[in-house]
């Protein structure tokens, strides 16, 4: 099984493309909501409830976590990966989205995320760390993570909102990251704002470079089963993960087990 970790909703994502690229294995999702959101809240406590959902998965058994937050992962994966838990297998979306940047040839990128990634210049040191040339500017859009979790992905506001932040990037950006796990489910908008630049997703960039590290760790693969379910734990309340979480999953989902933390 594949075990994944958000705040709440946006690593639904990332989800949704593991399970288009490898949709074999068994995955199981918590999502944190009753803590939600963690883009506002202030370092330690990011890296406190983080740590804290990594430990309830692997108590639950979990053998390779994907922080599937960029939040999370600017925030705690190196603690986690070095400090918490050396001897445990978690992976976050910024390696991928960032090195995607460098792999595409781009010399200029822009980067909309929350404030806390912002802050962090998450993605600003990741791909300097293979190329400090590349210029990256990061733009924080605070008001899209509550929109997003009260199920308003459409709207003039929506609209509106996108249209601020994105005008503050420079015109010659020659690519776009959705630095936060929510913003694909407003790609759309997006791109009828920048229709001419191109969209990297980091949830997309992780299921191919997951692929890729299942082929170089076989040891790892083969434990993972493969009867193509899901599984679901939610600190909060079940009924809104169910309605929103069904839009972004495009199923069903009643049939899915939930637990409280």
């Amino acid at each position: 099984m594949i075990w994944f970790f958000d705040s709440w909703i946006g690593g639904l994502t990332v989800l949704r493309e593991f399970r288009k690229i490898l949709p074999e294995y068994d995955y199981c999702y918590f999502g944190d909501n009753a803590r939600c959101p963690y883009g506002d809240r202030d370092d330690a406590t990011i890296r406190q409830y983080t740590e804290e959902g990594v430990e309830f998965l692997f108590d639950q058994g979990a053998e390779i976590v994907i922080l599937a937050c960029n939040t999370a992962t600017a925030h705690a994966i190196r603690y986690l990966q070095q400090v918490r838990f050396p001897d445990k297998k978690i992976l976050g979306v910024t390696i991928p989205g960032a090195e995607h940047i460098i792999e595409g040839g781009y010399r200029k990128v822009g980067v909309l995320a929350t404030e806390s990634t912002v802050r962090n210049r998450a993605y600003k040191e990741r791909v300097h760390i293979i190329d400090d040339t590349v210029q990256i500017q990061e733009i924080a859009a605070p008001e899209l993570v509550p929109l997003i979790e009260n199920g308003v992905f459409e709207g003039v506001l929506m609209e509106q909102i996108l249209s601020t932040h994105l005008g503050k990037f420079d015109a010659d950006i020659e690519a776009l990251v959705l630095g936060c796990t929510h913003y694909p489910i407003i790609r759309h908008h997006i791109e009828s704002i920048l229709p001419h630049i191109p969209i990297i997703d980091p949830g997309y960039e992780s299921a191919i470079k997951f692929r890729e590290y299942l082929i170089r760790h076989p040891e790892i693969e083969k434990n993972l089963s493969r009867w193509g379910e899901l599984s679901f734990f939610t600190s909060g309340d079940t009924m809104s993960f169910i309605k929103i979480g069904r839009n972004i999953l495009n199923r069903d989902i009643t049939q899915f087990t939930f637990s409280r933390s």
